[in-house]
């Protein structure tokens, strides 16, 4: 069997894309578990199931270059916020875990303001307080002069 250049570099290529996959899928497997296992102990909730790829970089764990891939994920402490955290897998290790920041140590916010009960007004005490009501074409015409046609020429 006889294979040219060509031919071994398309092998290679396919063999690195495979071996990217599968890596990456590992890679993808330890970041969920880790995301569940990270909101257990805390006692949150991990939202949607899953971790999403965010970022790809090369890296160097224990010596070696290694790819160091950052995926998200999201919680929730009180089953209303919605809050985003990630995780740093390299080398087939989780390296970090990550949460969002907690609001309560923020800066202090003013506190939301409370919408002032509705009012009922009626539509006589209204138009009283409004004044006399024009009618529409009059109002209209009061506002133009008595005579709207040109002045004559000159």
């Amino acid at each position: 069997m006889y294979l040219d250049w060509t031919s071994l570099l398309l092998l290679c290529l396919a063999g690195a894309t495979f071996w990217f996959w599968q890596d990456s899928l590992a890679a993808r497997e330890i970041a969920n578990a880790a995301a569940i296992e990270a909101c257990e102990g805390l006692s949150l909730q991990f939202l949607d199931g899953t971790v999403a790829f965010a970022r790809i970089a090369l890296g160097r764990s224990g010596g070696r270059l290694v790819l160091r891939r950052t995926y998200v994920f999201d919680y929730t402490a009180n089953s209303i916020e919605r809050r985003q955290g990630f995780i740093v897998v390299s080398a087939r290790t989780v390296e970090t875990v990550g949460y969002a920041q907690d609001d309560q140590r923020m800066p202090d916010r003013p506190p939301a303001r409370r919408a002032e009960p509705a009012q009922v007004l009626r539509i006589e005490d209204w138009r009283n307080r409004m004044g006399p009501e024009r009618p529409p074409n009059e109002s209209a015409q009061s506002d133009k002069p008595a005579d709207s046609s040109p002045p004559p020429p000159d």
